[in-house]
């Protein structure tokens, strides 16, 4: 077995232009080289696509392979999709535009990938910043899905595993890549928690809103983590929270 698998970094943006250096410079400050990084830009009108196509040059200069796309698709899972169909790497990673790797991150990954290539799913810590301060370190084993998602900045995938098991259902606005691991894991599917930081993580975005929330729920309901009743009082909860909150505010 190559003792350095090549890992495939996908990075889905739109309109992402004040975040995204900051991503690509934990890219370009990784201590393991044998990658390639692939940024699926979502036509972009903020000066994204500029920046993603200056940067070529800057990674082909560190011994990076470079690939990128600038073109409309039809939301965030479609775009990941491409990049996952584009990656050559034995590991897929996917960061998001506002948020970064420890320097460490494909190193570490690597390393556990090297001992043991059983996984389908290498997955370590992830810290979380709010208001851009540190507000927690967090990681979780698979066990925890039934009833949250577990931190996917730090997930790597065998390019294997998306073969075996799919890739992203796009069907799912905001929790595509929750349901991809819930169906990994319900068809047998091994994940590896690595107890070291990989990524960082930046509050905002879709996947806080209440319509995901909602999706989540609705997840769990389908994979039959929750029975109908349990997923009709926890929906009406949320219904009235949100009335609740929107009264007071």
């Amino acid at each position: 077995m190559n003792q350095e698998p090549l890992i495939s970094i996908i990075t889905v943006c739109y309109n992402s232009k004040l975040t995204i250096e900051r991503t690509f410079k934990s890219i370009l400050n990784q201590s393991y080289r044998n990658l390639e990084y692939i940024v699926i830009d979502g036509n972009s009108t903020d000066g994204t696509a500029g920046l993603v196509k200056q940067y070529q040059e800057v990674f082909e200069n560190n011994g990076i392979t470079y690939k990128w796309i600038s073109e409309p698709d039809n939301g965030i899972y479609d775009a990941m999709n491409k990049g996952i169909a584009s990656a050559q790497g034995e590991l897929i990673g996917i960061i998001n535009s506002d948020d970064y790797y420890e320097e460490s991150a494909l190193r570490i990954i690597a390393q556990e990938y090297s001992k043991d290539n059983s996984y389908d799913v290498y997955h370590g810590l992830l810290k979380y910043h709010d208001s851009g301060k540190l507000s927690m370190i967090k990681g979780a084993v698979s066990d925890v899905l039934p009833r949250h998602m577990i931190e996917h900045p730090t997930c790597f995938l065998k390019k294997e595993t998306y073969k075996q098991y799919g890739v992203f259902n796009c069907k799912y606005k905001y929790v595509a890549d929750y349901e991809l691991l819930c169906r990994i894991r319900k068809n047998g599917g091994k994940f590896k928690l690595i107890d070291k930081v990989i990524a960082n993580f930046y509050d905002g975005g879709a996947g806080n809103t209440f319509k995901s929330v909602v999706e989540a729920l609705k997840l769990r309901y389908e994979y039959q983590f929750i029975n109908r009743k349990e997923y009709i009082i926890r929906y009406f909860k949320l219904r009235l929270g949100r009335t609740i909150s929107r009264l007071i505010n």
